[in-house]
């Protein structure tokens, strides 16, 4: 019984050394992204067909945040309203 009780003690000492070791590596090699990438996310049409050129609109509305001149994008599925109102978010913050 002893055995048993050491063996388990063990395992719960290693578990809780590794969530912390587990815990302090992700707040070390967190990657922060802008907030805005998720709002012009939230505009596009959320096809994920590439027809705009990227995988999917993920990389979208990252490059619609990141470029300053956004008129060489073009989304086919959201059309002409969804680019405009991309265009003052990216710009803006408002749509």
């Amino acid at each position: 019984m002893e055995v048993l009780l050491y063996t388990i003690l063990t395992l719960c000492a290693l578990g809780v050394f590794s969530a912390v070791i587990l815990y302090f590596v992700a707040r070390k090699f967190r990657v922060e992204e802008d907030p805005r990438i998720d709002e012009v996310e939230k505009m596009l049409p959320g096809a994920n067909c590439g027809g705009c050129g990227f995988a999917g609109c993920r990389g979208m509305a990252d490059a619609l945040v990141k470029r300053d001149d956004i008129s060489a994008l073009f989304c086919p599925v959201g059309g002409g309203d969804c680019m405009n109102c991309n265009k003052e978010e990216a710009e803006h913050g408002n749509c």
